[in-house]
């Protein structure tokens, strides 16, 4: 049997050890697909191209292709958390939960106002996020953590090091975001759809009140800079004591030396 003979079973010939030859034009297409089809998570253009024997730059078009394919149908190829995805048409997805009615991830208040606090704040520690909310967030750190939303990022060298916390890449694939820098700012968040605030509701098990959450980001806002010129102010205070104790001492010191040329 000549290697020409031997085929995969999609199409992908293999060498006489048994390894895959690279594949090229629809050939490398259709692998494409195959990969991001199996793989659990968004798979990065990188790590598809080194699973497919192929180069960057052929496999990005390739990519932008199958984008393109299906756009139109009941299952959409999305680029989320830095990566590649099959997931079905959100115009389809009341159907989609009569069939596979999976269990939401509910997020409480207290979880969501953490999440957002270190999504848009990070590299943060807890005593920080302490600071915004003004209650202890240690239990909603944890479930955070425990959901796979945010990850201790390492320890801040400062008194204490305390650990650092950030958001995981399931983050970015929970709420749909190729990246941080597609967080929406607070003008947007004003100005989302019906649609969207639906899918937020959706999402997270709550509702949107936007004056309210106006009003919360205005309090954070006014809290963070009473603590700014507070800490300015215990600076200015401290560093004013110091001068006061060293120029008592500079007195004392010169008290000393009077009393000492007066007992000669």
């Amino acid at each position: 049997m000549t290697q020409t003979d031997v085929q995969t079973n999609n199409g992908v010939p293999e060498t006489r050890a048994g390894a895959p030859i690279a594949p090229s034009g629809e050939t490398l297409k259709n692998v494409l697909e195959s990969l991001i089809f199996v793989s659990e998570a968004p798979v990065t253009p990188k790590k598809l191209a080194r699973a497919a024997r192929a180069t960057l730059a052929e496999v990005q078009p390739l990519l932008d292709e199958l984008v393109a394919d299906y756009q139109h149908r009941g299952v959409h190829l999305y680029y989320v958390a830095g990566g590649y995805q099959f997931r079905s048409a959100r115009e389809s997805a009341d159907f989609v939960k009569t069939l596979v009615a999976p269990k939401p991830l509910r997020l409480t208040r207290a979880q969501l106002e953490t999440l957002a606090i270190v999504a848009y704040r990070q590299p943060i520690t807890r005593p920080e996020v302490d600071d915004v909310r003004g209650v202890d967030s240690g239990s909603s750190l944890k479930m955070l953590a425990d959901r796979g939303l945010v990850k201790i990022l390492g320890r801040k060298d400062e008194p204490g090091r305390p650990l650092v916390y950030g958001t995981t890449p399931r983050f970015l694939e929970f709420f749909g975001l190729s990246s941080l820098k597609d967080l929406p700012t607070l003008q947007e968040f004003s100005d989302l759809t019906d649609e969207h605030k639906a899918l937020f509701e959706q999402k997270t098990g709550e509702s949107i009140d936007i004056a309210a959450a106006e009003l919360a980001a205005a309090e954070a806002i006014e809290e963070a800079e009473e603590e700014l010129l507070a800490q300015e102010e215990a600076a200015i205070a401290a560093a004013e004591a110091a001068a006061a104790e060293d120029e008592e001492d500079d007195d004392l010191e010169d008290d000393e030396d009077e009393d000492e040329e007066d007992d000669e």
